[in-house]
């Protein structure tokens, strides 16, 4: 390996190679650093059926052309594997795979210093003027606490160990957490005939397809995605969770908690301790199925302000049941626990988010919780740089269609940079 380079990228992800192929256009020296594969996440943290939420369109690499295939369908975790490997070799990207940094530290002379694990267990140092953290910060699930008192017999899974029902202990299912992996999983169980319980907390809901085109292409006319964090009516919205939809099917379908009820799945509250095998639960279920209902309609009408100003002659609205709203939410409720030996619940499923491991970071670049420190794409320390968090730049950032654009600006100012060195 180098001793020194311009530029070192942490992690050969999406985030990482879009800087990589910035930076290559610059002809700026750098490599990028692998723990495991090009695109690793996406080969281990996925279940069997996984396919992208973006569509086609949304889902390419920097430089990569539309491939004539339906630009509404989406990809398979497979497919996109082999695009980001793809993108990797087109572009000549210098990409050192099973290399793990282990850590970084801002030396006193300028240079970062990070020390890197080789494939074959050899550990040397490496010197980069200036470091881009593609390490992603939706890899490390988390579990709450409470999860622990759980009785040992009842399996224990997240969003990023399920693979199929087949693969579970037969019995019924508990999956905890209602945003977009948690309908998909729990909508995947109940179609296999599973017994499934569902406990949610209030998310958002996107239709699917909507007057004719994806929804996602009309948020996009209405500049939904281009939305900076300040711009929010309500800066907690940024943390909200990703909204519920699917990209399973030819096109994807929407998924609503109304439709997962119809499917047979018991819609329980939010868990808030467990108590000798039962789990304790809040009475939000009303609330969970009014606030996704509130965020589709909202939706619905800035795509329809977003058509209407730009004289679109767009169809008229194709019927969704799974996204008719309910007619009284506040009739539902949740029962105040669940037993889980009395319910036959022999799995629960833990879809409650996830967080990153910057734990290689130096004290300085990060919170007191552990997560990177930044203004924009720029980190807290001079050269240091972050790609591939949501809302860095707008609202795209976190998701596949930001980075190409988030990488080149991060190759501008390393250039800039350089040159001022």
């Amino acid at each position: 390996m180098e001793r020194s380079v311009d530029v070192a990228v942490v992690v050969a992800g999406q985030a990482g190679l879009a800087a990589s192929h910035h930076l290559m256009r610059r002809r700026i020296e750098h490599v990028v650093l692998e723990r495991g594969r090009v695109g690793e996440t996406w080969r281990t943290q996925r279940w069997d059926s996984f396919a992208l939420n973006t569509p086609r369109w949304m889902s390419r690499t920097p430089g990569e052309p539309e491939d004539g295939t339906d630009r509404d369908a989406f990809l398979s975790a497979s497919e996109w594997i082999a695009r980001l490997e793809a993108s990797a070799a087109r572009d000549g990207l210098p990409v050192r795979e099973r290399t793990t940094v282990r850590s970084v530290e801002r030396r006193a002379d300028g240079p970062f210093r990070l020390v890197v694990a080789g494939p074959h267990g050899g550990v040397e140092d490496l010197d980069a003027r200036a470091v881009v953290v593609a390490s992603g910060i939706l890899n490390v699930p988390r579990i709450p606490a409470f999860a622990s008192l759980i009785p040992g017999e009842v399996r224990q899974l997240t969003a990023a160990s399920y693979r199929s029902p087949e693969d579970l202990p037969p019995g019924g299912v508990l999956v905890v957490g209602g945003a977009q992996s948690g309908v998909q999983i729990a909508e995947e169980l109940a179609l296999a005939g599973r017994a499934v319980h569902l406990a949610t907390s209030s998310v958002g809901r996107i239709r699917r397809r909507y007057r004719g085109r994806d929804m996602f292409e009309w948020l996009h006319l209405a500049g939904f995605w281009e939305q900076t964090r300040e711009r929010l009516p309500d800066p907690a919205m940024a943390t909200w969770p990703n909204p519920q939809t699917s990209g399973i099917g030819p096109r994807g379908h929407s998924v609503s908690l109304q439709t997962l009820a119809a499917l047979g799945v018991r819609l329980l509250g939010r868990p808030r301790a467990v108590e000798g095998g039962r789990i304790l639960l809040d009475d939000t279920l009303g609330a969970a199925i009014a606030f996704g209902d509130h965020i589709a309609v909202q939706l619905r009408a800035m795509a329809d302000r977003a058509i209407e100003a730009a004289g679109i002659d767009a169809r008229a609205a194709e019927p969704d049941p799974a996204d008719e709203p309910h007619p009284d939410p506040t009739s539902v409720h949740s029962p105040p626990a669940i037993d889980l030996a009395a319910s036959d619940i022999t799995s629960v499923i833990w879809t409650t988010g996830f967080g990153g491991d910057f734990g290689y970071l130096p004290p300085a670049a990060v919170d007191d919780t552990g997560r990177p420190l930044n203004d924009g794409l720029a980190g807290s320390l001079p050269g240091l740089y972050h790609i591939g968090f949501p809302w860095l730049t707008n609202r795209r950032s976190g998701i596949i269609d930001g980075v190409d654009a988030d990488g080149s600006a991060i190759a501008t100012s390393v250039a800039d940079s350089l040159v001022r060195a």
